[in-house]
């Protein structure tokens, strides 16, 4: 079945804007390290004019808000047009309660980086000791009432993936009012660097993810996942990322995406038109052995809310 016809009522333009030149935690996993650089504003803010894009993510690099300019930046956005913004952060900063509430009062949603709830797992992935500082981030943003703008994104490493089912119980119990839980399966780039120490099997990682997702719908909580094939998700499809994408029409994989690596087992496979597949840098160091052909149709699965 071919995807739906695409509905441009559905769909903004948004474009990512480069806010930060380093970072205050040190993500073993990170596949974008910051390197001290920015690419110039002027590029931006001339797009933006160009295209009257309405929508920017402030994410890339390494930090936002550990830039002293990050309001400032916020206020040249505006006066070329932008009126919604995203953030894509670690939350430390936002321990800061003032700093808090004035982010809130301009941000729309936030992407809150949270690789554990637990104060041991969050110190391996993040190489740091700032674990009370990234969760009274999340708290502060709840006490200001801006719960419904976190996004909590999750990345699925070897560090955490035992305690998905631990994490989802967690997310569900103290941010019950969150946006949804974003689990993204970890990408063998940057500081990955072809360690399969960091990168857990997909097999592996499959019933703990499917308890999770069972413990968040029961829940209530929202939620979805990213770069993780549909042929490791039986009975749980409708939770991808990127079928969601396929569903309402648009491409499969988001721009500057890498694509899936290539596959027999794809090859044969009735949902790969709706599915991201394994990676080649997965593969590079895990091969694609697990997956296997469905002869399930895509249009049949039902989508999940997110």
């Amino acid at each position: 079945m071919p995807p739906v016809k695409k509905n441009s009522s559905w769909i903004s333009e948004q474009l990512c804007v480069q806010a930060a030149r380093t970072c205050n935690i040190y993500c073993a996993y990170c596949q974008n390290p910051p390197d001290g650089k920015m690419p110039p504003l002027k590029t931006a803010l001339a797009a933006i004019k160009r295209r009257k894009i309405k929508a920017v993510s402030l994410e890339g690099g390494g930090e936002p808000t550990a830039d002293p300019d990050f309001f400032p930046l916020i206020a040249r956005l505006k006066k070329a047009g932008v009126e919604h913004f995203m953030l894509s952060t670690n939350g430390v900063t936002l321990s800061d309660a003032a700093f808090c509430e004035k982010a809130a009062a301009e941000i729309e949603y936030f992407t809150v980086n949270f690789p554990s709830h637990l104060p041991e797992i969050y110190a391996a992935a993040t190489r740091s000791v700032k674990f009370p500082l990234a969760l009274k981030g999340l708290m502060n943003l709840k006490a200001c009432g801006a719960q419904e703008k976190v996004r909590l994104f999750h990345i699925i490493s070897a560090f955490n993936y035992k305690a998905l089912p631990a994490f989802a119980a967690w997310a569900a119990k103290n941010l019950p009012g969150a946006a949804f839980v974003n689990f993204t399966f970890v990408r063998n780039a940057g500081r990955v660097n072809d360690d399969p120490g960091l990168v857990p099997p997909y097999s592996a990682v499959e019933p703990y993810l499917r308890l999770a997702l069972a413990k968040l719908k029961l829940s209530g909580l929202r939620a979805v996942v990213q770069n993780f094939p549909l042929c490791r998700l039986p009975g749980f499809e409708g939770f991808s990322f990127e079928f969601q994408r396929w569903l309402r029409g648009d491409e499969v994989f988001e721009e500057g995406v890498a694509h899936r690596a290539r596959c027999a087992a794809c090859s044969r496979c009735t949902l790969a038109p709706a599915c991201c597949g394994a990676r080649a840098d997965y593969a590079r160091i895990r091969g694609l052995a697990e997956l296997k052909p469905s002869s399930l149709n895509p249009g049949l699965i039902n989508p999940e809310r997110f």
